[in-house]
């Protein structure tokens, strides 16, 4: 056999990316033993034969290998073993979660971008939770999550540069996620509160390594209605949306009714709350990107400035609609708690205070 395209022994590719495996015939065997291994696991054997044109084919290999994938393991090692034979062929190979259809390779973007489609660019405020996430390769070391802050201070524009965090090296490559709030950013800067900060800047470096910015820009607006998401994106780690725009809410009941003891009665009763929101404006890069959200298998609200989701939900319609004018667009999506029981009393354990008051005020 003659192999004219398969991966590359040792590359990362993302999950999209897998590259097929193609065989021509130049002897008399007219059939080969595919066996393709997740580390020391056998996941497939299969026996192709050669078509009438002399070639083999095996496709889709990123589609098998995205059955491996987990919460926690977003970076497998897989190895396959082609037998013709007394000849075998082994190629170990790297693959990234990514459900993106990406045009470049894994290796090169994976150097200097996070783990996001927010396109090294995103809007936030003080009241939002923000994750940033890298591949994180065991041969870049310890790791230095690196700032710079611009804020007025005395109404002069002033710049202030430091570090976020410090990451241990890794053993063995993997994906790295960290708070990238902007109340993590202003505790370690010693920055006061209520500092007016206009952007962030964020970065990470090593032993060979300098990742490209990725900026926050605050947006400091009161809007009156604001709804706050944490998903998991297309790499499959987490990530938060806040959308600003208008949310109706919508309860309906389906009823199975009965004639009981001579009354008319309700037997069974099924209730749904539904939310339907519209986003807010977005610009023509985050339109792209909250395609993530919905279309994220895991998507739950949140409380600003405290760890961890409210409530699981799940998108039940969407209405998107992009155009190419020069215009702020947005689109409307509604939701449901995931959990089949609707009937909620959040407010009983708050108090006259929502979760955002101070008590240090005075």
């Amino acid at each position: 056999m003659t192999i004219t395209q398969e991966p590359t022994v040792g590359a990362l590719y993302f999950q999209k990316l897998v590259p097929d495996i193609l065989l021509v015939k130049n002897d008399y065997h007219t059939s080969v033993v595919f066996e393709l291994k997740n580390g020391a696991t056998v996941i497939l054997t299969e026996s192709y034969v050669y078509d009438v044109d002399g070639t083999i084919r095996i496709r889709n290999l990123g589609e098998i290998v995205e059955k491996y994938f987990t919460t926690s393991t977003l970076l497998l090692g897989f190895s396959y073993t082609i037998t013709e034979g007394i000849t075998v062929h082994t190629v170990g190979f790297t693959v990234l979660k990514c459900e993106a259809d990406m045009t470049v390779t894994a290796d090169a973007w994976t150097a200097i971008n996070f783990l996001t489609r927010a396109y090294r660019e995103k809007r936030t405020s003080k009241s939002r939770n923000e994750y940033l996430s890298f591949l994180q390769k065991a041969s870049y070391g310890l790791v230095t999550v690196n700032f710079k802050v611009v804020y007025l201070l005395n109404s002069v524009l002033t710049e202030l540069t430091g570090v976020l965090t410090t990451l241990a090296a890794s053993v063995s490559s993997q994906v790295t996620t960290f708070n990238a709030s902007l109340g993590a950013v202003t505790s370690a800067a010693a920055l006061a509160a209520d500092t007016e900060i206009l952007q962030v800047d964020m970065w990470c470096t090593g032993t060979g390594f300098e990742m490209a910015k990725y900026t926050y820009l605050i947006d400091d607006s009161n809007y009156r209605d604001r709804k706050y998401f944490v998903y998991t994106n297309c790499f499959g780690v987490l990530e938060t949306y806040t959308a600003t725009g208008r949310t109706d809410n919508k309860k309906t009941a389906e009823y199975n009714l009965g004639n009981i003891d001579n009354h008319y009665r309700k037997i069974t009763q099924d209730f749904v709350a539904e939310k339907t929101l519209n986003s807010g404006h977005l610009s023509e890069t985050e339109m792209e990107w909250i395609d993530d959200l919905l279309l994220s298998y895991n998507i739950a609200t949140y409380t600003p400035g405290i760890s961890g989701a409210d409530d699981d939900i799940t998108l039940t319609a969407i209405e998107k609609t992009d155009s190419d004018a020069n215009e702020l667009q947005s689109f409307t999506y509604t939701y449901r708690r995931a959990k089949n029981n609707h009937v909620q009393f959040t407010n009983a354990a708050r108090g006259i205070f929502d979760a955002t008051f101070d008590a240090t005020f005075n």
